[in-house]
Protein backbone atom coordinates (compact mmCIF):
# COMPACT_ATOMS: atom_id res chain seq x y z
CA UNK A 1 0.00 0.00 0.00
CA UNK A 2 1.52 3.33 -0.88
CA UNK A 3 2.25 5.84 1.71
CA UNK A 4 1.02 9.08 1.94
CA UNK A 5 4.02 11.47 2.70
CA UNK A 6 1.39 13.30 5.21
CA UNK A 7 2.13 10.24 7.32
CA UNK A 8 -1.41 9.41 7.24
CA UNK A 9 -2.38 6.59 9.55
CA UNK A 10 -4.16 4.10 6.67
CA UNK A 11 -7.73 4.05 6.38
CA UNK A 12 -7.53 0.00 5.76
CA UNK A 13 -6.77 -0.09 9.76
CA UNK A 14 -10.16 0.86 10.58
CA UNK A 15 -11.92 -2.17 10.71
CA UNK A 16 -9.05 -3.35 13.31
CA UNK A 17 -9.44 -0.74 15.66
CA UNK A 18 -13.53 -0.11 15.06
CA UNK A 19 -13.89 -4.03 16.28
CA UNK A 20 -11.95 -4.15 19.15
CA UNK A 21 -14.53 -4.88 20.96
CA UNK A 22 -17.83 -3.71 22.42
CA UNK A 23 -17.98 -0.99 25.05
CA UNK A 24 -18.55 -2.90 28.18
CA UNK A 25 -19.77 0.06 30.04
CA UNK A 26 -23.79 -0.91 30.81
CA UNK A 27 -25.57 -0.37 27.68
CA UNK A 28 -29.61 0.80 27.81
CA UNK A 29 -32.25 -0.46 25.27
CA UNK A 30 -33.88 2.58 23.98
CA UNK A 31 -37.54 1.49 25.12
CA UNK A 32 -36.06 1.47 28.61
CA UNK A 33 -34.90 5.20 28.38
CA UNK A 34 -38.42 6.26 27.18
CA UNK A 35 -40.67 3.80 28.31
CA UNK A 36 -39.89 2.45 31.38
CA UNK A 37 -41.07 3.82 34.90
CA UNK A 38 -37.55 3.11 36.49
CA UNK A 39 -35.65 6.04 38.28
CA UNK A 40 -32.70 6.83 36.12
CA UNK A 41 -32.07 10.41 37.47
CA UNK A 42 -28.91 9.33 39.09
CA UNK A 43 -27.33 7.85 35.69
CA UNK A 44 -24.96 9.37 33.08
CA UNK A 45 -26.30 8.05 30.00
CA UNK A 46 -24.18 9.27 26.87
CA UNK A 47 -25.66 9.34 23.29
CA UNK A 48 -23.30 8.93 20.85
CA UNK A 49 -22.54 6.78 17.24
CA UNK A 50 -21.37 3.39 18.38
CA UNK A 51 -18.01 1.60 17.97
CA UNK A 52 -15.62 4.41 17.15
CA UNK A 53 -14.84 7.69 19.76
CA UNK A 54 -15.24 10.44 18.11
CA UNK A 55 -16.24 13.94 19.50
CA UNK A 56 -17.81 11.87 22.79
CA UNK A 57 -14.24 10.43 23.59
CA UNK A 58 -13.79 14.16 25.17
CA UNK A 59 -16.61 13.17 27.26
CA UNK A 60 -15.72 10.10 28.40
CA UNK A 61 -12.58 11.08 29.13
CA UNK A 62 -13.86 13.56 32.23
CA UNK A 63 -15.81 10.61 33.59
CA UNK A 64 -12.98 8.70 33.71
CA UNK A 65 -10.77 10.84 35.21
CA UNK A 66 -13.37 11.91 37.42
CA UNK A 67 -14.01 7.66 38.39
CA UNK A 68 -17.67 8.56 37.88
CA UNK A 69 -19.50 5.91 35.77
CA UNK A 70 -21.55 6.53 32.74
CA UNK A 71 -23.46 4.99 30.04
CA UNK A 72 -23.50 4.61 26.93
CA UNK A 73 -26.75 4.51 25.03
CA UNK A 74 -26.26 1.44 23.22
CA UNK A 75 -27.98 2.59 19.95
CA UNK A 76 -26.93 2.01 16.78
CA UNK A 77 -25.84 4.69 14.36
CA UNK A 78 -28.76 4.77 12.18
CA UNK A 79 -31.19 4.82 15.15
CA UNK A 80 -28.79 7.39 16.94
CA UNK A 81 -29.11 10.11 14.12
CA UNK A 82 -32.84 9.50 14.10
CA UNK A 83 -33.16 9.80 17.66
CA UNK A 84 -31.17 13.39 17.83
CA UNK A 85 -30.75 14.67 14.93
CA UNK A 86 -34.21 13.60 13.46
CA UNK A 87 -36.02 14.99 16.43
CA UNK A 88 -37.39 12.52 17.94
CA UNK A 89 -35.84 12.22 21.38
CA UNK A 90 -38.20 14.18 23.95
CA UNK A 91 -37.20 17.05 25.64
CA UNK A 92 -35.10 20.16 24.70
CA UNK A 93 -33.62 19.51 20.87
CA UNK A 94 -30.58 19.10 19.93
CA UNK A 95 -28.73 19.31 16.55
CA UNK A 96 -25.84 16.46 16.71
CA UNK A 97 -24.78 14.02 19.24
CA UNK A 98 -22.83 14.09 21.77
CA UNK A 99 -25.58 14.51 24.28
CA UNK A 100 -25.45 13.33 27.65
CA UNK A 101 -28.81 13.16 29.95
CA UNK A 102 -29.05 12.72 33.71
CA UNK A 103 -33.08 12.43 34.89
CA UNK A 104 -34.55 15.36 33.08
CA UNK A 105 -31.34 17.34 31.62
CA UNK A 106 -30.00 17.42 28.13
CA UNK A 107 -26.67 18.80 27.44
CA UNK A 108 -25.00 18.67 23.64
CA UNK A 109 -22.29 20.85 22.27
CA UNK A 110 -19.40 18.56 23.06
CA UNK A 111 -17.82 21.83 24.96
CA UNK A 112 -20.68 22.96 26.74
CA UNK A 113 -20.71 19.33 28.46
CA UNK A 114 -17.22 19.01 29.52
CA UNK A 115 -17.39 22.42 31.05
CA UNK A 116 -20.59 21.57 32.60
CA UNK A 117 -18.80 17.98 33.75
CA UNK A 118 -15.83 19.85 35.54
CA UNK A 119 -17.55 22.13 37.02
CA UNK A 120 -19.73 19.40 38.63
CA UNK A 121 -16.76 16.81 39.32
CA UNK A 122 -14.45 19.70 40.53
CA UNK A 123 -12.17 19.43 37.12
CA UNK A 124 -11.95 23.33 36.88
CA UNK A 125 -9.12 25.49 37.94
CA UNK A 126 -9.54 27.65 41.08
CA UNK A 127 -9.43 31.27 39.86
CA UNK A 128 -11.87 33.33 37.54
CA UNK A 129 -9.26 33.89 34.85
CA UNK A 130 -7.78 30.18 34.76
CA UNK A 131 -11.52 28.97 34.59
CA UNK A 132 -12.05 30.98 31.49
CA UNK A 133 -8.86 30.14 30.03
CA UNK A 134 -9.70 27.13 30.86
CA UNK A 135 -12.63 27.04 28.38
CA UNK A 136 -10.97 29.11 25.73
CA UNK A 137 -8.57 26.46 25.61
CA UNK A 138 -11.53 23.74 25.47
CA UNK A 139 -12.96 25.81 22.90
CA UNK A 140 -9.91 25.96 20.93
CA UNK A 141 -9.24 22.24 20.86
CA UNK A 142 -12.81 21.51 19.37
CA UNK A 143 -12.14 23.79 16.68
CA UNK A 144 -8.65 21.96 16.58
CA UNK A 145 -10.25 18.52 15.81
CA UNK A 146 -13.13 20.29 13.82
CA UNK A 147 -10.69 21.49 11.30
CA UNK A 148 -8.74 18.13 11.37
CA UNK A 149 -11.91 16.66 10.51
CA UNK A 150 -13.30 18.76 7.50
CA UNK A 151 -9.72 17.83 5.75
CA UNK A 152 -11.02 14.15 5.19
CA UNK A 153 -14.21 15.64 3.86
CA UNK A 154 -12.53 18.57 1.57
CA UNK A 155 -15.36 17.59 -1.26
CA UNK A 156 -18.15 16.89 0.59
CA UNK A 157 -18.21 17.82 4.67
CA UNK A 158 -20.95 15.35 5.40
CA UNK A 159 -20.24 12.37 3.30
CA UNK A 160 -18.20 9.19 3.79
CA UNK A 161 -14.38 9.58 3.71
CA UNK A 162 -13.69 6.50 1.68
CA UNK A 163 -15.87 7.81 -1.10
CA UNK A 164 -13.53 10.81 -1.27
CA UNK A 165 -10.35 9.51 -0.50
CA UNK A 166 -7.96 10.51 -3.30
CA UNK A 167 -10.20 14.02 -3.80
CA UNK A 168 -9.46 15.12 -0.38
CA UNK A 169 -5.77 14.06 0.16
CA UNK A 170 -4.51 17.37 -1.23
CA UNK A 171 -6.37 19.47 2.22
CA UNK A 172 -5.49 16.44 4.18
CA UNK A 173 -1.66 17.15 2.91
CA UNK A 174 -2.07 20.99 3.42
CA UNK A 175 -3.71 20.27 6.82
CA UNK A 176 -0.45 18.40 8.25
CA UNK A 177 2.08 20.76 6.77
CA UNK A 178 0.62 23.95 7.65
CA UNK A 179 -2.12 23.53 10.03
CA UNK A 180 -0.90 20.93 12.70
CA UNK A 181 2.07 22.41 12.96
CA UNK A 182 0.25 25.86 13.59
CA UNK A 183 -1.81 24.65 15.96
CA UNK A 184 0.28 22.25 17.62
CA UNK A 185 2.98 25.16 18.70
CA UNK A 186 -0.19 27.19 19.90
CA UNK A 187 -0.88 24.78 22.42
CA UNK A 188 2.80 24.22 23.48
CA UNK A 189 2.95 27.94 24.31
CA UNK A 190 -0.54 27.36 26.02
CA UNK A 191 1.29 24.28 28.19
CA UNK A 192 4.39 25.59 28.46
CA UNK A 193 2.55 29.20 30.12
CA UNK A 194 2.40 27.23 33.44
CA UNK A 195 5.41 25.67 35.37
CA UNK A 196 7.17 25.65 31.95
CA UNK A 197 5.32 22.98 30.67
CA UNK A 198 6.08 20.24 33.55
CA UNK A 199 2.47 20.14 34.96
CA UNK A 200 -0.76 20.82 33.99
CA UNK A 201 -2.63 23.59 31.78
CA UNK A 202 -3.47 25.58 35.26
CA UNK A 203 -1.56 25.93 38.24
CA UNK A 204 -1.51 22.44 40.31
CA UNK A 205 -4.71 21.02 39.31
CA UNK A 206 -6.14 19.03 36.38
CA UNK A 207 -9.03 20.44 34.25
CA UNK A 208 -11.49 19.59 32.19
CA UNK A 209 -9.40 21.52 29.66
CA UNK A 210 -6.17 19.21 30.41
CA UNK A 211 -8.43 15.64 29.21
CA UNK A 212 -9.54 17.76 25.69
CA UNK A 213 -5.85 18.36 25.48
CA UNK A 214 -4.88 14.90 26.30
CA UNK A 215 -7.29 13.76 23.62
CA UNK A 216 -5.71 16.20 20.79
CA UNK A 217 -2.77 15.08 21.01
CA UNK A 218 -2.94 11.40 21.47
CA UNK A 219 -5.82 11.87 17.92
CA UNK A 220 -2.89 13.82 16.34
CA UNK A 221 -0.35 11.16 17.05
CA UNK A 222 -2.99 8.57 15.87
CA UNK A 223 -3.60 9.63 12.84
CA UNK A 224 -0.41 11.31 11.72
CA UNK A 225 2.31 9.17 13.16
CA UNK A 226 5.08 10.35 11.14
CA UNK A 227 4.17 14.10 11.41
CA UNK A 228 4.07 13.59 14.93
CA UNK A 229 7.23 11.53 15.52
CA UNK A 230 8.78 14.60 13.40
CA UNK A 231 7.66 17.29 15.08
CA UNK A 232 10.17 18.68 17.29
CA UNK A 233 8.28 21.84 18.68
CA UNK A 234 6.32 20.12 20.66
CA UNK A 235 7.93 18.10 23.18
CA UNK A 236 6.17 19.16 26.29
CA UNK A 237 3.00 17.97 24.59
CA UNK A 238 4.49 14.97 23.91
CA UNK A 239 5.89 14.22 27.82
CA UNK A 240 2.49 15.61 28.81
CA UNK A 241 0.78 13.16 26.47
CA UNK A 242 2.85 10.48 28.59
CA UNK A 243 2.65 12.13 32.25
CA UNK A 244 -1.54 11.69 31.74
CA UNK A 245 -1.86 8.35 29.77
CA UNK A 246 0.20 7.36 33.25
CA UNK A 247 -2.65 8.57 35.28
CA UNK A 248 -4.26 5.38 37.10
CA UNK A 249 -7.85 5.56 35.71
CA UNK A 250 -6.69 7.10 32.76
CA UNK A 251 -4.10 4.00 32.33
CA UNK A 252 -6.73 1.27 33.06
CA UNK A 253 -9.15 2.71 30.65
CA UNK A 254 -6.91 3.09 28.09
CA UNK A 255 -6.17 -0.89 28.51
CA UNK A 256 -9.62 -2.28 28.78
CA UNK A 257 -11.91 -2.77 26.07
CA UNK A 258 -13.83 0.49 26.78
CA UNK A 259 -11.54 1.99 24.99
CA UNK A 260 -12.17 1.48 21.29
CA UNK A 261 -9.49 3.00 19.36
CA UNK A 262 -9.13 5.54 16.65
CA UNK A 263 -11.28 4.88 13.48
CA UNK A 264 -8.01 5.10 10.95
CA UNK A 265 -9.68 8.14 9.58
CA UNK A 266 -11.12 12.42 10.16
CA UNK A 267 -9.19 12.06 13.64
CA UNK A 268 -12.06 10.42 14.75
Amino acid sequence: MKKSTSGLCPVENRAASIDKGAVEVAMVEEDVLFESNQDMSDEWILYYYPRFPGRAEFVRLVFVEAGVPWKECGLDGPSVWKLICGGEMPGYPHFAPPVLQKGDLQISQTSVICKYLGEQFGLVPDSVEDRIHAEQISLSCHDYIAEGRLSFHGIHPQGPYLSQKEATQPYIDRFVSERLPRWMKYFERVLSNNQEGKGFLYGDKLSYADLALLHIVRATEAQFPEAFKAADYMQNLKDFKLRMEARKNIADYLRSDKWLGFSGDSMM
